[in-house]
């Protein structure tokens, strides 16, 4: 029976440098070539998944990006996508527009900023910024949301979430994605809701899905999946909703190969 994996990229694939051990490398190698099939789920756009598995050697059925909001098959084709309705996304921008924090804009294919960021802020490994002064008046024309990001200090993003709450708590949801960021999506997008997307894709049982994360967003994939790992570097939060914890990827896949009768 085929395994499917699901992972998270960044605090979990992703070292805090960006970069993928080798001894990852190998493993995820070891698992598609036994029959697995390796998915990458991540918060970032898909470029960046498409530029992860060059380095891994390994390409997915499917790539989760933006935490969900949109799902690409191998040959690039978008067959999911979840955006924030123009009405909603304009009257977010416009609560957001009176705060001190930075936000940044995502659609199914792009970022926009409204100014260019500082040096050595730029974190995606292919950086298809778009950077327009009048992002603000844009929004819910003709740039119609995926996500709004938030980039601030922790302090701040309860405020924000109980205003957008409050007026729009029907039509999004607000995940804190690290101590200084905080994503606003429809709140029919989450990991959680891809990975099942993918089981009708494939075909597959629950039972026949691992996933592994480290942040608030990705618990919902934890409550989809036969079975979840949280890295141990999580929060204690994300650990209580894993079925187990583990170190890296590596130990991860070592118990599901473990776990996997050999043909």
């Amino acid at each position: 029976m085929t395994k499917v994996l699901i992972c998270d990229l960044d605090g979990t694939l992703l070292d805090k440098n960006n970069e993928i051990s080798l001894e990852s490398i190998r493993k995820i190698q070891l698992f598609s070539n036994s029959g697995g099939i390796f998915i990458i789920a991540t918060g970032r756009l898909d470029h960046d998944i498409v530029y992860v598995e060059k380095q891994l050697g390994v390409q997915g059925d499917f790539r989760i990006s933006q935490n969900g909001a949109v799902i690409t098959d191998k040959d690039g084709k978008i067959v999911f996508k979840q955006e924030i309705n123009s009405h909603a996304a304009k009257g977010i921008m416009q609560i957001l527009a009176k705060r001190n924090e930075r936000v940044e804009v995502n659609d199914v294919k792009r970022r926009y900023f409204p100014s260019p960021r500082p040096m050595g802020e730029v974190a995606e490994f292919v950086d298809s910024a778009v950077i327009d002064p009048q992002l603000s008046e844009k929004i819910g024309n003709c740039v119609i949301p995926t996500i709004f990001l938030i980039f601030g200090e922790k302090s701040g993003f309860k405020e924000i979430k109980a205003t957008i709450h409050k007026k729009y708590e029907n039509i999004v949801n607000c995940v804190e994605t690290s101590d200084s960021s905080l994503e606003i999506m429809s709140k029919h997008t989450s990991k959680g809701v891809a990975v099942r997307q993918i089981m009708k894709a494939l075909n597959i049982s629950t039972h026949d899905v691992y996933v592994i994360g480290d942040s608030e967003n990705d618990i919902s994939m934890f409550e989809t999946a036969g079975y979840s790992f949280a890295i141990d570097s999580a929060s204690d939060q994300v650990k209580q909703k894993a079925d187990e914890i583990q170190k890296t990827v590596v130990d991860c896949i070592e118990v599901i190969m473990r776990k996997t009768p050999k043909n």
